[in-house]
């Protein structure tokens, strides 16, 4: 009894390759990360933003073009920024602060950092505020 159906490995990687290749064909190309950066301010609310800030490392967008992974990974994270930024401010506000700038930096692959600037407001009607007068 033979068994038919199996191809050999080189088959398989053979197809799997074809088929990234193929991906790459009909996926956008982009000339330079200007031209990238121009595609991600369009698609994602957060690099348009007036209450918050984000700056991408232009080493990371050059990356990003070649490497679908690092691609990959900028456009998920750029997708989570708004609703991270919406927690931290309601974080802050839940302690009696209030967040006056955010800025968040995409340095490289898997390395982003996050300044944020905030004020400790106090509520004058409460006891903390009138032992803070008080000092």
């Amino acid at each position: 009894m033979a068994v038919t159906g199996i191809g050999t490995y080189a088959s398989y990687t053979n197809s799997y390759g074809n088929t990234q290749n193929a991906g790459n064909k009909t996926g956008r190309t982009y000339k330079n990360a200007h031209e990238y950066k121009n595609y991600l301010t369009q698609k994602y609310d957060c690099l348009r933003s007036r209450d918050y800030s984000v700056n991408i490392n232009r080493s990371l967008l050059s990356e990003a073009m070649g490497d679908e992974k690092t691609k990959q990974w900028l456009e998920y994270n750029l997708s989570l920024i708004p609703e991270s930024i919406e927690k931290l401010k309601a974080a802050q506000s839940a302690r009696g602060c209030k967040v006056l700038s955010v800025t968040d930096t995409i340095n490289g692959y898997d390395s982003i950092t996050e300044e944020v600037l905030v004020t400790d407001e106090v509520d004058p009607g409460t006891e903390k505020a009138r032992k803070e007068l008080e000092e």
